[in-house]
């Protein structure tokens, strides 16, 4: 295993609640399993505290979604901090993990690589989605095989923003309602965004490892809790018949050519690849 250090002016964060440390100790042995010498802890936004969430981009309706529990809330605001900090510190380039990611052994070669050329991509996601997705045709950022990603993808527990990318997302989260995966994934004409060939982690909860990590690592904090995980209101008739009707576009484009043309174009239809360590 080799150490890979973080080009010089970037940066690298997992999100962690203060009062889950075991969480955090788990992170900090994936990044030495990977060798990914100076990535640091971040506090997460917790919504068990009172009014946390009061002061929030947060509003019904703005987004893909129309309401939000307040765990999703404060995952939202948790990365939103991190975009921030990016810019105030003037980062060119950052990792941002959330606190339960499976790393490979190749994680660390491969986010030094990336961040040490931020003006080749907005995003590039690191981590397996549980689903499956269409991709361009396979490309290289600093020697990294990627993929444009085409479509939302259902998570978005480790990936890599460029100091741009991350003030384009502060912008377009002024107001927001949607999840942060779908969120980060959106397709939009000033946002290029990749997936990493094959996926260099994967969250716990689709690991086949699971079963050899402890409870607090393998099922989320957030979802246990009742209280902040309740009352999700899913909108007015008008909202969800729209949201529908975006939905049935998008699966028309590809139901009568689109699919079958991004295939001859060298594109990619199915679940993203992991590397050859990780297992899900």
């Amino acid at each position: 295993m080799g150490r890979h250090e973080l080009p010089p002016e970037t940066g690298a964060f997992f999100i962690n609640l203060d009062r889950v440390p075991v969480r955090r100790d788990f992170m900090e042995a994936q990044f030495n399993h990977a060798g990914l010498v100076g990535a640091t802890r971040f506090g997460a936004t917790d919504a068990q505290k009172p009014g946390v969430v009061d002061a929030s981009g947060y509003v019904a309706g703005t987004g893909s979604r129309w309401g939000l529990t307040q765990s999703e809330i404060a995952c939202f605001e948790s990365h939103r901090a991190v975009w921030q900090a990016v810019v105030d510190q003037n980062l060119q380039a950052v990792a941002i993990f959330e606190d339960d990611v499976e790393m490979s052994i190749q994680a660390g070669s491969v986010i030094s690589a990336l961040m040490a050329d931020p003006d080749a991509f907005d995003m590039v996601k690191l981590d397996y989605s549980p689903k499956s997705l269409r991709f361009g045709p396979e490309t290289r950022i600093a020697g990294v095989t990627v993929r444009p990603m085409l479509e939302m993808a259902p998570s978005a527990a480790a990936y890599v923003l460029s100091q741009r990318a991350c003030q384009k997302l502060l912008n377009w989260s002024e107001k927001y309602s949607d999840h942060l995966d779908d969120f980060v994934s959106i397709p939009r004409s000033d946002w290029r965004m990749d997936q990493c060939f094959p996926a260099v982690g994967v969250q716990m909860i689709w690991s086949k490892q699971q079963n050899h990590t402890v409870e607090e690592v393998k099922v989320s904090e957030r979802s246990l809790d009742q209280k902040t995980n309740s009352g999700l209101d899913k909108g007015p008739l008008w909202f969800r018949l729209r949201r529908e009707l975006v939905a049935a576009r998008r699966k028309l484009y590809w139901r009568v050519g689109g699919q079958t043309r991004l295939l001859e174009q060298g594109g990619y239809v199915g679940f993203i690849p992991c590397a050859d360590d990780l297992s899900v």
